[in-house]
């Protein structure tokens, strides 16, 4: 018994061991035939495919996907994506609008076989094959099937009767040496199919233009495709909405070696035709499929396929099809999206940008289309190698004389932006990944910045180290060895490996396995003879070589390279007169995330540090040390309007090292007031995500006497506040939950008046007396959980000093109604008050108290802007804040406001939307709440307190303003006896939330200022 099981062992390892390690894919032939019912929006079909088992396992159930079901209804991993990442149109659709497929029978060899869903998988279909499938035979699946076509939320669907038939039909997955790859659908993550054999009839109205992947076989159909290939723009626009022919037409396409077929229908498609021959005397006809109303924008664009197919046919390998289409559509899930011979563009505004997409999506091609390499599972080997080719086309194509789609304007911040921007915005905050994950791993933002922008970066940087032409040469051979196959990452290495004649592993390393950051710096340039030794070193962990270039302005004369461990210097030798400066890669062609220690200049007083004055702010990281200028404008009641100006070094993405300034001049008090930060990064490899030491200060006035004297006086305050502020790492970059840990420390001067008998006429007079300085520390811990539906948070914070102590636990929850924006607000907080000193005077710390509603006299750190801080009459002095209670109604004319304690309050605030559509954002709300000796505190006995009403958000919720409508007893008595007018008007109040625009509250220093 122990022998045999060794035995079996040895077996079952041997045959796994080969099937792990011999390369093999399934051969998936198809036909298919489908009606389109344009009516309502429904696909009736009939599949039969050949599959053949050319893995060295026998098969005893096959995986199938059914994608439409992933509209079917919010449970699908669609929709869960979707909704984590923010996404909430397909959740909150209509049921007409969603689409799935049904009506399947599946039958192998013309017999019945048993289907389930895979592990709750609606969009995966499990058959259990009645006899198993051995190596190297064929079955026959058969099954008809119907498709509910959903309007358009992703890649599949309508936008009235213009079709986008994607992702269709009942396809296998994979099987390939690592096994099964059953993969439900998703907008974040694309595919991985069999290669196969594609014959496609479908029958439609007779006046429908279709496009399609695979050849079109019917010679009527070629005329009225010719029919619509026009080259003006047409005099009067057609309409948008057509009426369908009553005579139907049934047209076919075939193609060879590719892994999918997508079709699109319109009415009303204009027809644009390019014809190209490749080296091998192959031609292809590239068409564009575009809307009339857009003529303008696509005219031309077939040009563009053109140029593509070309360049990648010279420089990678040769396109093996006979037509290449593009067609102008609706698409939700990014600005393209690729299939075999065609691929869907969605919304765009100008040729410029249009070219960008049909670059990358006709390069999907190669990239996608021959290299069917796993994209769930590998993205960088589609869409990151696909965007450096993007890059080197459209550059290519921008250099050309007669190019008319050149850059300009938005379109040019654009590019700019698409081209390293996200993956440094990442980067610099240390919220980026590496590179070699899958797609369902990463972020939504870094998913754009990393596989998009970093990849690209990272094989430009390879290329120049390889040099262009081995570059060049390896992937040509990669192609050839790989196209109409299924390559991995290890494949890709080994030919780049074989090709290169330098040690390449830090690619592949730092590279693609990690998430290390590329930060070069020159450090020193020595001259000896007629030798320049140029010494530079990684101020990260990356391990890649320094690229060192000698340049006259910004030509690159040339270029020498400093190997890991960078111990030897890059040396120059012959170089021409006249050489300006030496960089690091001085055509930035590397995913650095600081560029601005890339160089040393030969003339000027400053060899490596490039000062730079500028207006505004940044955008993008740049080769100089920027300083920006901005003006500044404020107001209160006793500055009155203040003008200054901002000096910072502010920009996006951040620098460690951040500053602001902003004095200004008060027309009210007549002197120089403001405020400003300084702060510093810290970017730890454990615990913390990131740690920021700052100081933020601030001075203005906060009260004004005119007593007994003809000009006013002013009293100012003055703040300092050191703090640190630790964000802690998450258990996973996607989570959606966040710890941080604040602590301040406030230095505080507080002017106040004096009053002094003035002889001459007797009367008591104001001056400013000295400066009271106060000095107070806190700790705040905060947990937050911003998941897309019902997020929620809790604070737990101190402040205090010797004299006393505020302890808080604060609770925020949202609770999301079935109605997209809609949702139900509630809020708890607990204080407890602690006095040190048993304060004999009561009012010693009266404004350090415990408040149901709090106000500017309560805001004794100033954390907050009020505009009228010590006003007792005017709309300025109804000013709030939703701190501690969260109340709305002020009864600061009382010596003792109702609802302040120095024990202990507990309040809950609840608001909600209203369930209807308005022109301005109203919610309703209401406060409850109790405290210490309540009963006696309350003239009226009640142990607790309430207001509720509505309140009017405006500007983005800058601005809200609240009426109270109902209130407790000791309220109404409270307005009754201070307003006898205008009670309504006077108990209104509002609240400014100046954070809400804080230029400066930038990603870095989120908690720094508040």
């Amino acid at each position: 018994m122990s022998r045999f099981f060794f035995t079996l062992t040895l077996l079952l390892w041997s045959h796994f061991s080969f099937s792990q390690n011999t390369y093999f894919q399934q051969d998936v032939d198809y036909t298919i035939d489908v009606a389109l019912d344009d009516q309502n929006h429904i696909l009736r079909g009939f599949e039969t495919l050949i599959y053949k088992n050319n893995s060295k396992d026998t098969l005893r159930s096959i995986y199938f996907h059914v994608w439409a079901n992933a509209f079917k209804n919010d449970q699908s991993s669609y929709t869960e994506q979707n909704v984590e990442n923010g996404e909430t149109d397909f959740y909150f659709s209509e049921e007409a609008d969603r689409g799935y497929i049904d009506s399947l029978n599946f039958k192998i060899n013309n017999e019945t076989v048993i289907t389930s869903n895979f592990n709750n998988h609606e969009d995966i279909i499990l058959l259990d094959l009645n006899n198993p499938l051995l190596p190297n035979q064929s079955i026959e699946i058969t099954t008809p099937f119907r498709l509910k076509i959903p309007k358009t939320f992703s890649r599949l669907g309508h936008n009235g009767q213009a079709y986008q038939i994607s992702q269709w039909y009942p396809k296998p997955a994979v099987y390939d040496q690592t096994g099964w790859h059953p993969l439900p659908y998703l907008d974040q993550g694309e595919f991985y199919s069999e290669f196969g054999n594609y014959h496609v009839r479908i029958t439609l109205p007779s006046n429908y233009i279709v496009a399609a992947t695979g050849d079109l076989q019917e010679e009527s159909e070629k005329e009225f495709i010719t029919s619509k290939i026009k080259t003006e723009k047409p005099n009067v626009l057609t309409k948008e909405t057509i009426q369908s022919s009553t005579t139907f037409k049934t047209i076919s396409f075939k193609q060879s070696n590719v892994h999918d077929f997508a079709w699109f229908a319109n009415k009303n498609f204009q027809i644009e035709k390019t014809e190209i021959t490749l080296a091998s005397g192959n031609k292809v006809a590239c068409y564009s499929y575009f809307k009339p109303s857009n003529f303008e924008v696509y005219k031309g664009s077939s040009q563009i396929i053109a140029k593509t197919i070309t360049y990648l046919s010279e420089h990678v390998g040769e396109y093996p099809y006979q037509h290449a289409s593009i067609v102008d559509g609706t698409l939700v899930a990014g600005g393209g999206m690729e299939y075999p011979n065609i691929t869907v563009i969605g919304s765009v505004n100008s040729a410029s940008m249009l070219e960008t997409v049909i670059i990358h999506e006709v390069g999907h091609n190669w990239f996608y289309g021959m290299l069917g390499s796993n994209e769930r599972e590998y993205p960088w080997m589609d869409e990151s190698i696909n965007s450096y080719y993007e890059n080197e086309i459209h550059e290519e194509i921008s250099n050309e004389s007669n190019s008319r789609n050149k850059l300009k304007g938005a379109d040019k911040l654009n590019h700019k932006l698409n081209d390293i921007f996200v993956y440094q915005l990442a980067g610099k905050s240390n919220t980026d990944q590496a590179l070699n994950l899958p797609s369902t791993s990463f972020t939504s933002l870094n998913y754009g910045g990393i596989v998009y922008q970093k990849g690209p970066k990272l094989l430009n940087y390879l290329k120049k180290y390889m040099g262009e032409t081995k570059f060049e040469h390896a992937m040509k051979k990669y192609f050839s060895s790989w196209h109409f196959k299924h390559p991995s990452p290890s494949d890709f290495q080994k030919i780049m490996q074989e090709e290169s004649d330098k040690d390449i592993s830090w690619f592949f390393e730092d590279g693609l396995e990690s998430n290390k950051k590329i930060d070069f710096a020159i450090t020193s340039v020595n001259k000896k003879d007629n030798t320049i030794y140029v010494k530079a070193k990684s101020k990260t962990a990356f391990g890649g070589p320094i690229p060192i270039d000698a340049c006259i302005g910004d030509s690159i004369i040339q270029t020498q390279w400093i190997d890991y461990p960078y111990a030897e210097p890059a040396i120059f030798n012959s170089l021409p007169d006249g050489i300006t400066a030496y960089k690091i890669d001085a055509k930035s062609s590397l995913p650095e995330i600081k560029i601005s220690n890339n160089q040393y200049r030969k003339y000027g007083v400053f060899h490596k540090f490039q000062p730079a004055i500028k207006l505004g702010t940044g955008i993008g990281i740049s080769p100089k040390n920027e300083i920006y200028l901005l003006p500044a404008a404020g107001y209160n009641y006793y500055d009155k309007f203040m003008l200054g100006g901002v000096i910072h070094n502010i920009k996006i993405p951040n620098n460690k090292f951040q500053f602001a300034l902003a004095p200004m001049y008060s027309f009210g008090s007549k002197k120089l007031v403001g405020s400003g930060f300084i702060g510093y990064t810290i970017f730890p490899n454990k615990i913390a995500q990131s740690i920021i030491l700052g100081i933020q200060g601030r001075s203005y006035h906060h009260n004004e006497s005119l007593l007994n004297i003809s000009n006013s006086i002013y009293l100012r305050h003055i703040k300092l506040m050191p703090s640190l502020n630790i964000d802690f790492k998450k258990k996973t970059a996607r989570s959606t939950v966040s710890n941080q840990l604040a602590l301040r420390y406030y230095i505080i001067l507080n002017e106040s008046f004096k009053y002094n008998l003035n002889l001459t006429d007797s009367l008591y007079q104001p001056s400013v007396d000295k400066a009271k300085v106060q000095q107070f520390g806190s700790i705040g811990f905060l947990h937050k959980n911003a998941r897309t539906f019902n997020p929620y948070s809790y604070q737990v914070s101190m402040l205090g000093n010797n004299n006393f102590m505020k302890a808080s636990v604060q609770a925020n929850i949202r609770v999301d109604y079935y109605k997209k924006g809609k949702a139900f607000y509630a809020r708890f907080f607990a204080g407890k008050f602690f006095d040190f000193q048993n304060s004999i005077n009561l009012f010693e710390l009266q404004n350090q108290y415990l408040n149901t509603t709090s106000t500017a006299r309560n805001d004794f750190t100033y954390d907050e802007v009020f505009f009228a801080r010590n006003e007792q009459k005017g709309f300025l002095t109804q000013q709030i804040s939703t701190r501690e209670g969260g109340f709305k109604i002020q009864t600061n004319l009382l010596s003792n406001p109702i609802g302040q304690n120095n024990n202990w309050i507990t309040a809950i605030n609840l608001r909600s939307d209203l369930p209807i559509k308005l022109p301005l954002k109203i919610q309703v709300f209401l406060d409850a709440g109790t405290y210490a000796n309540a009963a006696k505190a309350n003239s009226s006995g009640n142990k607790a307190i309430f207001d509720g009403g509505l309140e009017l958000h405006l500007l983005n919720d800058i601005l809200i303003v609240y009426a109270p409508l109902l209130m407790s007893k000791d309220f109404k008595d409270y307005t009754k006896s201070v307003y006898p007018k205008n009670r309504f008007l006077n108990t209104l109040s509002f609240s400014f939330n100046i954070d809400k625009i804080n230029l400066f509250k930038t990603q870095n220093l989120l908690g720094l200022l508040n």
